[in-house]
């Protein structure tokens, strides 16, 4: 398993998730951890962002990423962070990415468990475009390989859940694009007459969800509108500290196939001063413990989140006084 901690707050968090990397170790779990480098540091050091070299080591040699966060002031454009996750993301035809919300102790909604599917390659994200005198561009990009994989791995979770699915959408204006997306999850619809799935206007679907949030289940979307909603979502569970994501190649194409990381960004403004909330990046390890096999690891370090939690372990920004090493310990102690 490759580690990037990455810039701000990311390598905080990602000291507080190493432990659990140890702790399922001594489990008995086959698992040797690497650290890389690769960050605004590095590329400040260096002007290296991620080499052909870096990244071929990465998808032929690891089996895995826990990724912490990218996104320094100190690159103004943040051309490194693009060229280090999203070349990740789509270099490894990371296609879903899955970001689950169910509340913790005294952060939201009790019994609330919803689920978003994003795709994570294309869209708006694609970086394509052009600005010119008076006139900017931004293209997004559809595939159906690509729509087809994430709404396929939506409808094969909701229907293990038994829960509905919904897809957000904007077809009536983005015809063509979001209009492939609808036509798609029609033809699946069709082939999993087991699942209660609508489509819905991402605009009346966020107001939905804002005003009855149990009403839903799994939710779909393309990487714009998934990442707007997932972030959403985030706040039923406690903020962006808390949420995890997982990202994965369904079919994969190369040996390095799944991506953990906290959805929050580095958070400069908080960085180095130990108020980083850890709980999004312990649960992203815990969500790689599952899909790696390891059940009994990722139940037991998620109730030892929610345990800390209603014991009163919190941070700031839950409302506690907890800094972010005193977070994990509090969660780790529970491992025990």
């Amino acid at each position: 398993m490759a580690l990037i901690p990455g810039d701000g707050a990311g390598p905080e968090v990602m000291a507080e998730a190493r432990p659990l990397l140890d702790w399922a170790r001594a489990r008995g779990r086959h698992l040797e951890a690497i650290p890389m480098p690769y960050g605004a540091e590095h590329f400040l050091a260096t002007g290296e962002t991620l080499s052909e070299a870096a990244y071929a080591d990465l998808r032929d040699g690891f089996d895995a990423i826990l990724f912490g966060a990218v996104g320094d002031p100190r690159v103004p454009d943040g051309r490194h962070a693009e060229a280090i996750l999203l070349r990740l993301r789509q270099g490894l035809e990371l296609t879903i990415n899955f970001r689950p919300c169910r509340p913790l102790p005294g952060t939201g909604p009790e019994g609330l468990h919803l689920e978003v599917f994003r795709e994570n390659t294309e869209g708006a994200y694609c970086l394509q475009g052009s600005t010119e005198p008076g006139r900017a561009v931004d293209l997004a990009v559809h595939t159906e390989v690509a729509v087809g994989r994430l709404l396929e791995a939506a409808f094969v979770r909701a229907a293990h859940r038994g829960c509905t699915l919904t897809l957000a959408h904007k077809a009536n204006v983005l015809k063509h694009g979001h209009g492939l997306w609808v036509r798609l999850f029609q033809e699946l619809q069709a082939k999993h007459p087991e699942v209660s799935a609508r489509a819905m206007h991402a605009d009346a679907l966020l107001c939905a969800l804002v005003q009855d949030p149990g009403s839903f289940g799994v939710i779909a979307a393309d990487n714009y509108l998934g990442d707007l909603i997932s972030d959403l979502t985030a706040a039923f569970a406690g903020g962006m500290g808390t949420a995890p994501s997982l990202s994965w190649a369904p079919h994969r194409p190369f040996r390095c196939a799944l991506l953990a990381e906290p959805v929050h960004g580095s958070a400069p403004d908080i960085a180095g001063k130990n108020l980083a909330n850890p709980v999004g990046m312990i649960l992203s390890t815990a969500l790689l413990f599952r899909h790696l096999g390891w059940e009994a690891e990722a139940e037991a370090v998620e109730t030892a989140v929610s345990g800390a939690l209603a014991d009163g372990a919190k941070t700031r920004d839950l409302g506690g006084t907890l800094g972010t090493s005193a977070m994990g310990r509090a969660i780790r102690d529970r491992l025990s």
